[in-house]
This record gives C-alpha cells, sequence and structure tokens, in this order.
C-alpha cells in the first residue's frame, strides 16, 4: 500500500508527515492518504478536457510577436468522472503529472520555435501593450491556479515563439491506459490558435535620451540623471530591461559603462565624468562613485529606462574606459532593440548615435 500511497502524495504530504512527531497523528496522515488513493480510484474517466484563453469565452484566436519573450497565456480546464458520472476534482491524482499542451494537429508535442512555460515573464502579454512593472515578478509555486477541491481544475501555460507562423493549441492527459486529447480525435473538441508575427523594430530616431534633473553632491560633485524612452506609434512604448556585452549587470548598484579620465579643459562641469546605468527596478540608485557609495533617485517614469552621469573636479584614478556604449534594450513586448550611447567630452553629456 505504501507504495501506491507514495503515488499521490506531493511535497506538502511528506513534508507533514516528515515533520509529525505524534506517531498516532502520522498513522492518521497516512490512512488520510489511504483515502485520497481509494478517492482516485474512483475516477474512471476524463469528464472535461478544455483548452482556452483568459479572455472572452469565444475568442480563439491571439496574436504575439515572434521574438522569443511574449507570452500569451492559455488555460487547461480538467477534471474527472466517477462511477456514477460526477464531475469530481483531479488535483494530486497521478494523471495530472502527464497533462501537457499538443499541437491539434498530429497531436504532437508542441515544438518548432513554439515554447510552453509555466512561469510568467514580465512582458506583455497581449498585443495592446502593457503597464510596466515597478518590482520583479515573484515565481509561483506552480501552474494551477485553482482551489484544490474545486471539480474542475484550472492550470495556466505561457506560450512563446521564436518565429513567424501560427499554430493550433489542444491538451493530452493519460489516465490509466487511456489517451485523452481534446483536439477531437480521442474525447472533445476544444483548441485555441495563435498567429506569431515579426515583432517591430524601431530606429534609433524613435528612441530619446534626455537629461530630466542635476543635483549637487559634496558642494562640487554632481549626479546628472538621464530618461531613455521609445516614442512610437503615437504613444510611449515601454522599455523594461537593458543588456550588454561590455558590462556585466548589476541588478543591485548602478552599472559603471563609462570613466571619462581626467579632461583638460575650463568646462564648469567637473574634469572628469563616468556614466552608469541605474537598476531596472526601484525609486533609487546607488553608485559606486569616485568619493564611495552615494544613493540617487531614479526617473519616475514607469517604463523609461535611467541612464546617471557622476561629475567631479577631482582628478581620477580610475582607468578609462571611453568608447561608444553599446547595448540592447528590450521593449514592454520583449522585443529587442539595438542603441549606441556615445559620450560627448565638452558637453559632460550623453547622446544616442
Amino acid at each position: 500500500m505504501l507504495s501506491a500511497i507514495a503515488a499521490v502524495m506531493d511535497f506538502g504530504d511528506v513534508f507533514n508527515i516528515w515533520l509529525c512527531p505524534d506517531l498516532s497523528e502520522k498513522n492518521g496522515l497516512i490512512e488520510y492518504l489511504h483515502r485520497k488513493l481509494l478517492m482516485f480510484e474512483e475516477v474512471v474517466s476524463i469528464q472535461r478536457l478544455e483548452v482556452k484563453f483568459d479572455s472572452a469565452p469565444t475568442l480563439r484566436h491571439k496574436q504575439l510577436y515572434a521574438n522569443g519573450l511574449m507570452q500569451v497565456r492559455v488555460l487547461v480546464l480538467i477534471s474527472g468522472g466517477d462511477a456514477q458520472a460526477n464531475e469530481v476534482s483531479l488535483h494530486g491524482h497521478p494523471a495530472m503529472q502527464t497533462l501537457r499542451l499538443i499541437s491539434y494537429n498530429g497531436a504532437r508535442p508542441i515544438s518548432g520555435g513554439w515554447n510552453v512555460e509555466t512561469q510568467e515573464n514580465r512582458y506583455a502579454h497581449d498585443m495592446t501593450g502593457g503597464i510596466a512593472r515597478a518590482t520583479p515578478l515573484v515565481p509561483a509555486a506552480h501552474n494551477r491556479i485553482t482551489d484544490p477541491v474545486e471539480p474542475v481544475q484550472v492550470y495556466e501555460f505561457w506560450i512563446t515563439s521564436t518565429r513567424p507562423g501560427s499554430l493550433q493549441i489542444a491538451a493530452e492527459i493519460t489516465l490509466g491506459d487511456e489517451v485523452v486529447r481534446s483536439n477531437g480525435q480521442s474525447g472533445g473538441d476544444s483548441s485555441v490558435t495563435l498567429e506569431a508575427i515579426s515583432p517591430v523594430k524601431y530606429p534609433v530616431s524613435h528612441f530619446s535620451l534626455e537629461k530630466v534633473s542635476e543635483r549637487v553632491i559634496d558642494r562640487f560633485d554632481a549626479i546628472h540623471r538621464y530618461s531613455l524612452g521609445l516614442y512610437a506609434d503615437r504613444r510611449s512604448i515601454h522599455l523594461l530591461d537593458w543588456t550588454s556585452t561590455q558590462v556585466q549587470k548589476d541588478d543591485e548598484y548602478a552599472t559603471l559603462f563609462f570613466v571619462s579620465k581626467n579632461i583638460n579643459d575650463s568646462h564648469p562641469g567637473g574634469r572628469t565624468f563616468c556614466g552608469y546605468m541605474a537598476p531596472v527596478y526601484g525609486a533609487s540608485a546607488t553608485i559606486r562613485g569616485p568619493k564611495g557609495f552615494v544613493g540617487t533617485p531614479v526617473n519616475q517614469q514607469p517604463g523609461n529606462l535611467t541612464v546617471l552621469s557622476y561629475l567631479s573636479p577631482d582628478y581620477q584614478s580610475q582607468r578609462a574606459r571611453d568608447q561608444v556604449f553599446e547595448l540592447t534594450v528590450f521593449d514592454e513586448f520583449g522585443t529587442e532593440h539595438w542603441l549606441r550611447i556615445r559620450p560627448d567630452f565638452s558637453e559632460r553629456s550623453f547622446k544616442l548615435i
């Protein structure tokens, strides 16, 4: 019996039994699992296997950008049936380990540039765009979104594509020796269709890098704050992340990407200046400046990235890092855009090129 019980145990069951100090209580838990096993033995069929989007029930077609990051949420609704044709929950049933999405035509696993994930990412899930997130997403413990006791269990999946094309998606589960699919071949007929289209790329003329504030530090030093944004299609398109092969991105502190070394002119802005990319999240950033750690506010505009410049009249001992900074920014849909930021030594500033 113990091996059969083990098949229906989840981590919580194991944890509770392991923690239980009282032998009678531990036996009670094992008895509960035995009853749970008997309940599963009463499941004789898959009564419902439905695939849908999380929007209007009649909507069966959605578009996404084929950039490998934009996700569309697909839900699978499933329930079992007992010998009396009552609808029962399959939560914890061994059959749930076999639940997966498949291609409607051919009942094959999802492939060919399409990918199925169980964790949501930060990018927009609809072609209308999304809200810029102020905090990181907390990973979900599982992809079940219903209470375990509900007869109909709902599971969410997140679909991406790396190349243009369309895919009709069904679901599959194995109960005992029976394979049940929602593609009309061995069960009901329920599916959704995704169409991946080429992502929209914007030229550098649609991006802006504007100085939005100046802040004096320690009487003579200063921090200048720049806002990096994207405006196209008559609206602001959020920029949510960035990466670069030239620097190691720091998610806690501002990332140094430029060091001017000492400039021999009479500019009132200082003898040296450094450039930083602020962390994506948070209302403030910490700079590892020439005089130690300095905290500063970042952009209050959701969906814009922040570039920081630290100006100082002091001589600088750091090694110069004065090349054009090349970076990739990710818009709200997860599409990549390649940008270059050039330092302007005479103005102690930065410009997009």
